[in-house]
């Protein structure tokens, strides 16, 4: 992490309307050139001040198979039970949750560099937003609130994939580059101090046309999945309720305009910066042309799961044949890109998950029929009948079915699920049984941030 952070400075680039934050040697000490604004003179303006922020964003989405652009869903997906690569590579370690510290750099390149990256201009906007006074108080509070929501962000998906982590909640980079590990609980503890904040600061309605800056929704949709995962039902309930009770969202009745930049299903995207592209996921897994060999591709244990007449299966999974072989994979985006006008964004949060984590708290608060109601929901829009739930385990059976059919390859969701659910070792000794061991759930910190900082620990069994 010492890297990293002695070398992170916030720019601000004066061109075609668009800031980007890049690397240097420290936070900016020297007069800016004519293009660029150091950080005294950023936080003075709403114009500036906005440039700042949304240029985290695009820092987000900037660089391909990177944390927060499409790393996280793609590489999690094959080091749980959900997709594999067609051919031997170099993601093999994921593919057979073989992950060693000292043999893939991308652990960091891909996941802690960027993530750290993000929560230090995270922090950078935080501590400046709290002492400007020329931004008007409207604006100042929702860019503060979008600011920490984006560490929340970041420090979740870091703590899900590492377990505990350095805890940088400041830019100050000479204490932070030798801190040590927090613990998983204590992260998610400061996950939702900050969603707490940030929803408070957040307005209801969105900043633009688009759902493309976070929202006081967005911020309860976190919030909402980490309660549940730190297994506060009644708090989890609260938040869902509230969203749902806003009316801002519906089940869009169409499987295939789910992930459009235009649903009303949608609660959070991120919008692609690359020009001609859509997403880099649907780059990622798509085919330019019949003779390229497919690459992320789905289990068929996965496939050949889901109930007959499951309209996600039909809408959301898509197939070829390549070399005599029928493979299928994920057909959530449909846009490869190339020039294609942009008609998908990256959904991060969306109303189902809502439904799904009211369903879980309402079954571990013992409402079995209220559980069993927004199970139905979602089965109903996917085109199935409503069950009929004779008991506890049986609900559990049909709310882990139904979190694997409509979250697969999103966000992780399979592979957190797998652990907080305690069934990580179960499903993936019988999947991988020659190197699947129970330490393997969390991932190993990568061994460049450990050799630079002697206070970062290794997770236990690499």
């Amino acid at each position: 992490m010492k890297k990293e952070l002695t070398k992170i400075k916030l720019i601000l680039y004066i061109s075609f309307t668009c800031i980007w934050l890049t690397s240097c040697k420290k936070f900016i000490d020297i007069p800016p050139p004519s293009y660029q604004l150091g950080s005294d003179k950023v936080f003075t303006s709403d114009g500036t001040a906005t440039s700042a922020v949304t240029g985290i964003y695009s820092e987000m989405m900037l660089n391909q198979n990177q944390f927060s652009n499409s790393a996280i869903t793609l590489y999690s997906g094959l080091y749980a039970d959900e997709m594999t690569y067609y051919s031997s590579s170099d993601r093999d370690e994921f593919i057979n949750s073989s992950l060693s510290q000292s043999s893939h750099p991308f652990l960091s390149t891909a996941f802690w560099s960027p993530a750290y990256r993000y929560i230090y201009a995270a922090n950078i906007c935080i501590e400046k937003l709290e002492n400007a006074t020329g931004i008007s108080p409207v604006l100042r509070n929702r860019l503060l609130g979008e600011s920490k929501f984006i560490r929340a962000f970041c420090f979740f998906y870091l703590t899900e994939l590492f377990d505990g982590v350095p805890l940088t909640v400041t830019s100050d980079y000479k204490n932070n580059q030798n801190l040590g590990r927090s613990p998983y609980t204590e992260v998610l503890d400061q996950v939702i101090a900050d969603l707490k904040e940030a929803k408070n600061l957040l307005p209801e309605q969105y900043a633009g046309t688009e759902r493309i800056r976070p929202n006081k929704w967005a911020a309860a949709s976190l919030l909402a999945r980490t309660y549940l995962y730190s297994g506060k039902w009644q708090e989890a309930k609260r938040e869902t309720d509230e969203i749902l009770n806003s009316n801002l969202y519906r089940l869009s009745p169409l499987l295939n305009n789910v992930f459009l930049k235009g649903s009303n299903e949608t609660i959070w995207q991120l919008q692609p910066v690359n020009p001609n592209w859509n997403t880099w996921e649907g780059k990622e897994i798509l085919f330019e042309t019949t003779i390229v060999p497919p690459t992320f591709i789905l289990r068929e244990s996965l496939v050949h799961s889901f109930e007959t007449g499951d309209k996600r299966k039909d809408s959301w999974i898509a197939s070829r044949i390549y070399m005599d072989d029928n493979v299928y994979y994920p057909y959530k985006y449909k846009v490869y890109g190339n020039n294609a006008p942009v008609t998908e964004n990256y959904v991060v949060f969306r109303l189902a998950e809502i439904y799904l984590i009211r369903a879980e708290a309402k079954l571990n608060l013992k409402d079995y029929p209220g559980a069993s109601e927004d199970i139905n929901l979602i089965r109903t829009r996917a085109g199935l009948q409503n069950v009929n739930i004779p008991d506890e385990q049986a609900l559990w059976e049909a709310l882990i079915a139904e979190r694997r059919h409509e979250l697969f390859a999103e966000w992780g969701h399979r592979f957190f699920d797998l652990k907080r659910w305690m069934m990580v070792d179960g499903v993936m000794k019988a999947l991988k049984p020659s190197t699947w061991d129970s330490f393997r759930a969390r991932w190993p910190i990568p061994y460049n941030q450990i050799n630079t900082n002697s206070n970062l620990l290794q997770n236990p069994g690499y």
